[in-house]
C-alpha cells in the first residue's frame, strides 16, 4: 500500500490541469520483504512488489509553483495480490508544506474476497534541526477497513555515510476505532550507479492492540 505517482501515467494533460514548464523525473523500484505489514498490521509473509512512478513541478494558475506525483504499485505476498494507483500535489509554504492525494487500492485472490478501497488525504511536511516532520489524515471512502479515520506522525533523519546515506524514520499511527501503533525504520541507501540504487531496510512495530513485528528486506530502483 503505497502513495506514488499518477497524473502522467494516466494520460492525463498537464496543459489541461493548468500546469506548465512542468519537469518530470521516473523512476521504477522493485523489492523484496519477509513480511507484508502495513501500518501495524500482518497481511502475510515474502512480499514481493514492484512500482512505476513520476514526479515533477511546473506552475498551476494562482497557486505557483506546484510539485505532483503519481505511480503504480503492485504487491504479491502470501495472502494474495494488491495493486495501488495513487497521485498527489503539494505546495511549498516556506516554512512547511502542504500536500493532498488519493489512492485506489485493488485486492485480487484475497479470502474473504475485499472490495476497492479510496483513500483520499491531506498531510503537512517541515524540517526542524535536519529532522523531517510530518502529520497526515487519511479517509476511508469504503467499507472495506474497520476504521473511516486513520492519523499519522513521521519524524525522519538521514546519516551521510560518505557514499552511502543512512535513513532513519519513526511513526505513530492512530485509527478511529482506538487502535494505536508505533514503528521504527532503518534503511540505507547504497548508489551504484548514477540511476542506480539498492536500498536493504528493516523495520520493528510495536502495538498492543495488533502485535509486535520485526520484517526486513531490500530494494533497488532506477531513474530515468
Amino acid at each position: 500500500m503505497r502513495v506514488t505517482r499518477i497524473l502522467a501515467l494516466t494520460g492525463v494533460s498537464l496543459s489541461l490541469l493548468g500546469i506548465s514548464q512542468a519537469d518530470i523525473e521516473t523512476s521504477f523500484s522493485a523489492g523484496y520483504t519477509s513480511e507484508y505489514v502495513y501500518r501495524g498490521s500482518l497481511f502475510g509473509d515474502d512480499l514481493f512488489d514492484f512500482g512505476i512512478e513520476a514526479s515533477g513541478s511546473g506552475e498551476l494558475g494562482g497557486l505557483g509553483e506546484v510539485g505532483f506525483t503519481g505511480g503504480i504499485w503492485y504487491a504479491s505476498f502470501s495472502g494474495g495480490n494488491e495493486l495501488d494507483i495513487y497521485g498527489e500535489v503539494s505546495k511549498d509554504m516556506g516554512s512547511f508544506s502542504l500536500a493532498a492525494g488519493i489512492t485506489n487500492y485493488s485486492y485480487f485472490g484475497i479470502e474473504p474476497p475485499v472490495g476497492d478501497d479510496i483513500e483520499p488525504y491531506l498531510s503537512i511536511g517541515t524540517e526542524m534541526g535536519g529532522i523531517s516532520l510530518g502529520i497526515a489524515g487519511y479517509y476511508d471512502e469504503s467499507d472495506s477497513y474497520d476504521y473511516d479515520l486513520y492519523w499519522e506522525l513521521s519524524a525522519g533523519y538521514d546519516v551521510d555515510l560518505g557514499s552511502m546515506t543512512l535513513g532513519l524514520s519513526a511513526t505513530y499511527g492512530y485509527f478511529d476505532d482506538e487502535v494505536e501503533y508505533f514503528a521504527l525504520s532503518a534503511g540505507l541507501d547504497i548508489p551504484v550507479s548514477d540511476s542506480i540504487s539498492v536500498s536493504p531496510h528493516i523495520t520493528t512495530t510495536f502495538s498492543d492492540d495488533l502485535g509486535d513485528q520485526t520484517f526486513g528486506g531490500v530494494g533497488v530502483s532506477f531513474g530515468f
